[in-house]
C-alpha cells in the first residue's frame, strides 16, 4: 500500500432538514419527493414512466435490470419492490443497481418511508441490510435472492464508469438526481456517456426534469425524446427510449482481467474441493437454479476448513488499498449472509454459529482518522472502553476495545454442511483426475466415474495449483495449529489480538491459530499449543491452561494475501498478446484476455476464509452467470487469476 494512497473514509452522509414528513437535502437545497404525494409520485415518473410491470408480463428473460442515479431513501426501490411482489408469474428476477454519494442514515430513511405503512414490509428489510456509508458496493438480497439490490456508495462519475467498464447492461433508467440546476455533476457527459454505454437498443429511461440540459444530451447519444404528463402540478416528463447503438467506449487500462471469449450461461458446473471454497461458491451458483456437483474425496471441510471455531474478522483500514477495500466489503456481505441462515434456522444459534460480536485489542494511541470514521460507522465498528468492553465480553479486559457488532464465531464444518444442502447441489466423493474439453463441454474423470460439466471451478485450497494446468497460481500453503482448551462460561463474544477465542462449544473453546511460514510439519506440537496460549495473555488471563486438544492445517494464501477469484487465464497465450507490457507498463492493449474455456477457479481464502468466501463466491457465480457485478473494476482486477501473469510481465521491463 502507498503512503500516496487516499485515506480510507466513510462517506458523508446527507444532510436533511424535515418540511413535516418530507425531506430536504441541505447537500443540494432540494425536496427528495412530493411532499406529501412522494409514493404516487415515485410510481408515475419512474415505475409507469418506464412502463415495467407490463414489460415484466411480456418479458422472455430471467433477470430485469434497472439503473438508477440517487438512492436517497430508498423509495423507487421500496415502490418497485411493491409491483414485483404484486407482479403475475411468470416474471424475471428483479436486479436494482442504484449510485448514492451522500446516503441517508437508517434513522432518516425510516422517517421518510414510514408515512407509507403498505411499504413496511420491504422498509423493515431494507433497514435490516441497509450499510453504514462505506465506500463501496454493497449487495443485498432479498426474497430468496429473487430481488438484488446493489448499492454503490460514492461518486457518480465513478460508479457508472464502472459500469460501463463492466459493461452493465439496464433495462430501464431510474434518473433520479437532484434537479439539474441543483446538483449539474448527476447530468454530466461523462455520467450521461456511462449511461449511454449501458444502455442496449430497447433500453428506456425516464426523469420528471424535462430541461433542455437533460433531453438534448440523451437525443445526442442515441435516445428518442418523448413528453409524458407530468406528476402533481408538473406538465410534462421526459422518457426516453434508445435506438442506436453507443459510442465506444474510451479503454483507460487493458482489460486483462476480462475474457476474449465470455461463457455462456451454464446449466451444470463442476466444483473442486468442498472446504468453504467450494461451499460458497457452490451455494452461490446453486442459488442461481444452476445444477451443482461437488467434487472431494475427502468430503466436507476435511482440511483447513474443519477447525472447530472461527472468527468473522475485520480490519479498518486506514488507507485505501485493494487488500482493505475488499475486506470491509466482503465483511459486510458476510455477516448478512450469516443473519440470513441463523434466522433461517439453517444454522443453530450457539451451536453451529453465534454472531455474539467481536472485540479486538485497540491502543490508546491509535490514529484518529481511525476514530473519526468509527464514529460514523457505528454498525460496522465502535470504540469501547475497558468497562464497556467488560460487559460485552463478560470477562476482565485492561484495555479500550474495537467493537464489530455484526461480528461472531463460525463453525466452519457445520457452516459448509449447510451450503452444500441446497436442492440444486451434489456432493461427489471421488478423486478428479484430470480434464478434457470436447464439443463446448468439459469431461472431468474422476477415480470411480466421468461428470459432465459446462464449467469447472477449481476450489481445492493448497491442491489448486496442481490441478489447473497452463496457468500462474502461485498459492503457498501456510501451516496453522489451533488449540482446544476448557471452557470459560464467562465469555459472551469473540475477542481477537493477535490470537481468537471465542465464547465455547461443547464445554470447550477453540483459540489460535498459529502462522508457520515454510513449515510442513502435519503433526500437532506442544509448543504451538503455549503459542496460542501466549497470544491471548497478551490481553486476556486464561487461569486454567489445560490443553483438550489440537489440530493441524494448512492455509492457502497468495503473494498479496488477496483470494483468487475467476475465469483462468491461458497463461502462454496471455503472455504472448500482453509481451509488449515488459517494455512499457503502462501501455493501454485493448485486447481481452485469452482465457481457458469454462475453467475458473476460487482459491487463496487464507485465514479469511469466512469473511471472504461469501463475497468471492457471489463474484464468482456473477461472473459465471453474467449479471451486475458486486464490486468494482479495481478490485475485481485484483482478485483476478490473471493478475500475477500480468505483474510478471511487468516485472521484466
Amino acid at each position: 500500500m502507498s503512503h500516496s494512497s487516499p485515506l480510507w473514509q466513510a462517506l458523508p452522509s446527507a444532510e436533511i432538514d424535515w418540511k413535516d414528513d418530507t425531506p430536504i437535502s441541505r447537500n443540494f437545497d432540494d425536496i427528495y419527493f412530493n411532499p406529501g404525494q412522494g409514493l404516487a409520485e415515485a410510481r408515475h415518473v419512474y415505475l409507469l414512466g418506464n412502463d415495467i410491470p407490463s414489460r415484466w408480463n411480456r418479458s422472455t428473460c430471467d433477470r430485469f435490470v434497472i439503473g438508477e442515479l440517487g438512492f436517497g431513501s430508498g423509495l423507487n426501490f421500496c415502490v418497485t419492490v411493491q409491483a414485483w411482489c404484486a407482479a403475475p408469474e411468470p416474471k424475471p428476477k428483479l436486479h436494482f443497481v442504484s449510485v448514492e454519494g451522500f446516503p441517508m442514515n437508517a434513522t432518516d430513511l425510516d422517517r421518510a418511508l414510514s408515512r407509507w405503512p403498505e411499504l413496511n414490509d420491504i422498509k423493515q428489510s431494507l433497514l435490516a441490510r441497509y450499510p453504514d456509508p462505506i465506500p463501496g458496493t454493497h449487495r443485498l438480497a432479498f426474497l430468496d435472492g429473487n430481488i438484488t439490490l446493489d448499492l454503490w456508495f460514492g461518486d457518480v462519475a465513478w460508479a457508472t464508469t464502472r459500469w460501463a467498464e463492466q459493461d452493465l447492461r439496464v433495462d430501464a433508467w431510474y434518473l433520479d438526481g437532484f434537479a439539474p440546476s441543483k446538483n449539474s455533476s448527476m447530468w454530466s457527459d461523462q455520467v450521461l456517456d456511462n449511461i449511454s454505454h449501458c444502455s442496449p437498443k430497447g433500453c428506456t429511461a425516464s426523469t420528471f426534469s424535462v430541461a433542455g440540459k437533460v433531453k438534448i444530451p440523451l437525443r445526442e447519444r442515441g435516445f428518442n425524446i418523448y413528453k409524458k404528463p407530468g406528476f402533481g402540478r408538473k406538465r410534462e416528463q421526459l422518457f426516453a427510449l434508445k435506438q442506436r447503438d453507443s459510442k465506444h467506449l474510451k479503454i483507460d487500462a487493458t482489460p486483462w482481467h476480462k475474457s476474449s471469449t465470455p461463457n455462456a450461461r451454464p446449466e451444470h458446473v463442476a466444483v473442486i474441493g468442498a472446504g468453504l471454497a467450494g461451499s460458497f461458491a457452490a451455494y452461490a451458483l446453486a442459488n442461481r437454479g444452476i445444477k451443482v456437483s461437488v467434487i472431494d474425496p475427502e468430503g466436507i471441510a476435511t482440511q483447513a476448513s474443519g477447525n472447530a471455531q472461527g472468527v468473522v474478522y475485520c480490519r479498518i483500514p486506514k488507507r485505501h488499498a485493494p487488500l482493505g477495500d475488499f475486506g470491509v466489503l466482503a465483511f459486510r456481505y458476510a455477516t448478512q449472509l450469516y443473519r440470513d441462515l441463523l434466522s433461517n434456522k439453517v444454522l443453530r444459534e450457539g451451536v453451529d454459529a453465534s454472531l455474539c460480536g467481536m472485540l479486538h485489542t485497540f491502543p490508546r494511541d491509535t490514529d484518529s482518522e481511525l476514530v473519526l470514521n468509527v464514529h460514523k460507522l457505528p454498525n460496522l465498528a465502535r470504540i469501547v472502553d475497558e468497562h464497556e468492553a467488560r460487559t460485552i465480553s463478560g470477562i476482565a479486559l485492561s484495555q479500550p476495545m474495537l467493537h464489530f457488532p455484526q461480528s461472531g464465531w463460525i463453525a466452519p464444518k457445520p457452516l459448509c454442511q449447510a451450503l452444500l444442502s441446497h436442492p440444486n447441489i451434489e456432493l461427489i466423493k471421488d478423486g478428479f483426475e484430470n480434464l478434457t474439453f470436447t464439443d463446448s463441454r468439459l469431461h472431468l474423470k474422476c477415480n470411480s466415474q466421468n461428470v459432465l460439466a459446462d464449467c469447472v471451478v477449481f476450489a481445492a485450497g493448497t491442491n489448486t495449483k496442481d490441478l489447473v494446468a497452463n496457468a500462474l497460481l502461485p498459492t503457498k500453503a501456510i501451516r496453522g495449529q489451533t488449540t482446544q482448551i476448557p471452557a470459560i462460561n464467562t465469555i459472551t463474544s469473540a475477542l481477537c489480538n493477535e490470537g481468537y477465542i471465542a465464547p465455547a462449544v461443547g464445554g470447550q473453546h477453540c483459540i489460535g491459530a498459529t502462522f508457520d511460514l515454510d513449515d510442513a510439519d502435519t503433526s500437532p506440537r506442544s509448543a504451538s499449543d503455549q503459542e496460542n496460549l501466549e497470544k491471548l495473555d497478551a490481553f486476556l488471563a486464561i487461569k486454567n491452561r489445560q490443553v483438550l486438544g489440537h489440530r493441524v492445517a494448512f492455509r492457502c494464501t497468495t503473494p498479496d494475501y488477496l483470494p483468487i477469484v475467476g475465469p483462468v487465464p491461458n497463461n502462454d497465450a496471455m503472455q504472448d498478446l500482453y509481451q509488449s507490457l515488459q517494455f512499457d507498463g503502462k501501455r493501454i492493449i485493448p485486447e481481452a484476455c485469452p482465457m481457458q474455456p469454462g475453467i475458473f477457479v476460487l482459491t487463496g481464502l487464507g485465514s479469511r476464509g469466512l469473511t471472504y468466501g461469501p463475497l468471492a463466491g457471489e463474484l464468482l457465480a456473477s461472473l459465471l452467470n453474467q449479471e451486475p457485478l458486486p464490486l468494482a473494476n479495481e478490485l475485481i482486477r485484483a482478485l483476478s487469476p490473471a493478475r500475477f501473469g500480468i505483474r510478471q510481465l511487468k516485472k521484466r521491463s
